[in-house]
């Protein structure tokens, strides 16, 4: 169940980490910890150095908690996990306004898909190459 205190405000510009922490009930230590190890967490500084959370900060730190403690990823596939999700950030506008927005969004999303697919078949064909005897006779 979640209370009044986990969600996120949708008028609140930052957090402080004690309120990030209740959210998450996590240790501060392991936000801290969670600070150094990803780089996609970087909170804002006061100048007398002060954590300021942003939502989207609080956001990152909830995807982490679920590939860390949900999924139960390594600290190392759980960065590879947020590089994806840095570089193909969910999107907010997937409500498309008319016929030609769904299509270009479909579009989109078939790009990338086949961008994967492309990249995994060439993985494929080197393994295979490196596999087969190359010996010359």
């Amino acid at each position: 169940m979640i209370t009044k205190s986990a969600e996120i405000s949708a008028t609140k510009t930052y957090y402080r980490i004690r309120e990030v922490v209740a959210m998450l009930n996590i240790p501060a230590s392991t936000l801290r910890f969670w600070e150094d190890t990803f780089d996609q967490l970087e909170p804002h500084r006061t100048p007398s150095g002060q954590r300021r959370y942003t939502p989207e900060n609080v956001e990152v730190c909830k995807l982490i908690k679920h590939l860390l403690r949900d999924k139960g990823y390594s600290l190392e596939y759980a960065k590879k996990e947020l590089e994806v999700y840095r570089k193909c950030p969910p999107r907010n506008d997937y409500v498309c306004k008319s016929a030609d927005d769904a299509l270009n969004l479909l579009n989109e999303v078939a790009k990338m898909i086949n961008g994967n697919l492309h990249a995994e078949a060439r993985i494929k064909a080197i393994e295979k190459w490196i596999k087969a005897d190359h010996s010359i006779n």
